[in-house]
């Protein structure tokens, strides 16, 4: 029936078919993968952690942005402790960190310390070549806007520590690429995931249940906040997040799980006292209930709670639905 047709218009035409399949096929991938979601609980808690190793902020609604929790103008761990070479503290060397206060105020912040007279620190900061400052977290080498010497005087007098300073990541600096910060196991990063000064990941998820669960081996039993996680996820099984590959929160916000969370020394500062359990607890427990989960068994790495990185950004509440799909063994 195309005799009469020349071969431009057999061309286009084929091209919109070859178009018309690849779209159809694209929708039919993607709608089959939606349909792998499932409910998996609601969100109880969302946590700001402004300071790098400070406080939280509990919060009913937050933004989920590319770099972290935003409540209202202010990012998780935007800010950040350093020495004066530049790298940064936190509890696992200053334990009374913990006991250092944040509140939120538009785009600024205050911090109250025992003994000390609240700080206020702004982040609109502007960039000049005097207050930029090379700066370093772990490994991994970046930038940040030096917060003045009130601030580095302040952190220096709490801590006991001359020579301490306050920086914040501004929009305009340098942002670290954690695909960049690698772990020797496979993680689903991508190059377009960003982080300002968290350890690794922007976000960390953990379950009530698994708290539970561990709370059951232990003597003293703990609170979230022995673990800062960013999103408390309620209605699950213990450790079920182990098996989650993508997230869906609310009706739009979506994120990949990472891989588990590596546990360190910080579990063991008691948020309320500032200072290290002396038993080692609770990295003793979960070495022995989580050390032999793969495969970061292989590393005698313990894990709780799951890495995550956005891939559609938006709002979220606390009883917002969770949607996961798992992988698939």
């Amino acid at each position: 029936m195309f005799d009469n047709i020349d071969d431009r218009l057999k061309f286009l035409l084929g091209l919109t078919a070859a178009a018309t399949a690849k779209y159809l096929a694209v929708y039919w991938l993607r709608r089959k993968r939606q349909d792998r979601f499932e409910l998996v609980g609601t969100v109880k808690e969302l946590i700001c952690y402004p300071v790098k190793s400070c406080k939280g902020v509990y919060v009913d609604e937050a933004e989920c942005s590319k770099f972290g929790l935003k409540v209202e103008g202010i990012t998780d761990r935007h800010f950040m402790v350093t020495r004066d070479n530049g790298r940064f503290l936190s509890q696992r060397q200053e334990p009374t960190m913990a006991l250092i206060s944040v509140k939120v105020m538009g785009t600024e912040i205050e911090l109250s310390a025992p003994g000390m007279v609240p700080l206020k620190l702004s982040s609109n900061i502007q960039k000049t070549r005097y207050n930029l400052s090379k700066v370093a977290v772990w490994d991994c080498n970046t930038q940040g806007l030096d917060c003045g010497d009130a601030a580095g005087q302040w952190i220096s007098k709490y801590l006991g520590k001359p020579g301490c300073r306050i920086v914040f990541c501004s929009p305009d600096l340098e942002r670290r690429k954690f695909i960049n910060e690698t772990k020797p196991w496979f993680t689903r990063t991508l190059e377009t995931d960003y982080s300002g000064y968290a350890d690794w990941a922007t976000y960390l998820f953990l379950t009530t249940a698994s708290l539970e669960a561990l709370n059951k081996q232990l003597k003293k039993p703990l609170t979230m906040k022995s673990f800062r996680p960013n999103i408390v996820i309620d209605g699950t099984d213990a450790f079920e997040e182990d098996g989650w590959e993508e997230v869906i929160i609310g009706d739009k916000v979506q994120m990949r799980c990472l891989s588990a969370c590596d546990r360190c020394l910080l579990t063991t500062v008691d948020p309320e006292k500032g200072v290290k359990s002396e038993d080692g607890e609770p990295l003793k427990t979960l070495q022995r209930i989580r050390g032999s989960v793969p495969p970061y068994d292989k590393y005698n790495e313990c894990v709780f709670g799951i890495n995550a990185a956005p891939d559609v950004c938006g709002t979220v509440q606390v009883g917002d639905p969770v949607y996961a799909i798992r992988k698939i063994k």
